[in-house]
């Protein structure tokens, strides 16, 4: 039967990722891995060309592990359903992040949610007429294999949110925060991979109270809706996305 499709986070099609399927005894999301699984044989099955998932499988509860070079692996609990298909999503090898709030005052906390499959370096730069150093961050290292690699919900994430941090981060100490610079204006982190990779994203700081007679808007909602990351956007998908995910855009 079809179970479902595994796309990145472009919703682009994932061929041959591994898959296995393990049947559960109806546990909840709360227990674990390990003292979920039944007696039963695990089944194991590849996604095709098209990212589609099929599998000789009965409905039910199952524990999904999934894995693929180049893609951050994961464990699903899903329920089969006849009928209905699941979407799988993976977070490609590669540099990402961004600010959570996007916007602040002066003084106030935002947090860095960064993906990134190596060690990295974060340093906060202010936007203007010269580019500026506010803050050298520092480096951030793996406590643990793939620790600083994230993890997206499945399904269309653009609507709910990616979630970052939200898995294994349960120390208060281990969480990204950056209080922000009393001189507003628009600020981006530079996140630098220890191979040399490089991504920045943006944080937005307002100032506590009036200081000019001019006030410069930034559009950060009209960021998010030209924003295509997870597949949708005001330009790709803008009813809702596919039953399947793409595989050719030109197609």
């Amino acid at each position: 039967m079809l179970v479902g499709y595994v796309s990145d986070q472009r919703y682009v099609a994932i061929a041959d990722c591994q898959l296995l399927f393990e049947k559960t005894a109806g546990a909840t999301e709360a227990q674990s891995a390990q003292t979920q699984l039944a007696d039963t044989q695990p089944i194991e099955t590849r996604s095709c060309a098209n990212g589609a998932v099929y599998a000789d499988i009965e409905p039910g509860e199952y524990n999904v592990s999934l894995n693929k070079q180049g893609f951050g692996p994961k464990h699903v609990c899903l329920t089969v359903r006849p009928g209905t298909h699941h979407h799988f999503r993976l977070l490609s090898h590669c540099l990402l992040g961004y600010a959570w709030p996007k916007c602040v005052q002066s003084g106030q906390r935002a947090e860095f949610r960064v993906h990134s499959p190596e060690a990295y370096k974060v340093s906060l730069w202010r936007y203007g007429y010269q580019k500026e150093l506010a803050l050298r961050i520092g480096w951030f290292d793996e406590h643990g294999p793939d620790a600083t690699v994230q993890i997206t919900p499945d399904g269309d994430y653009t609507q709910t949110g990616v979630q970052w941090n939200k898995f294994g981060y349960s120390s208060p100490h281990h969480k990204q925060f950056v209080e922000a610079p009393e001189r507003s204006g628009l600020y981006y982190f530079h996140v630098q991979g220890e191979s040399g990779g490089f991504f920045s994203f943006p944080w937005v700081v307002a100032p506590k109270k009036p200081t000019a007679k001019i006030a410069v808007l930034a559009a950060d909602m009209t960021w998010n809706a030209y924003n295509n990351f997870g597949g949708r956007s005001n330009y790709i998908h803008p009813h809702r996305l596919p039953p399947a995910p793409t595989l050719n855009a030109r197609l």
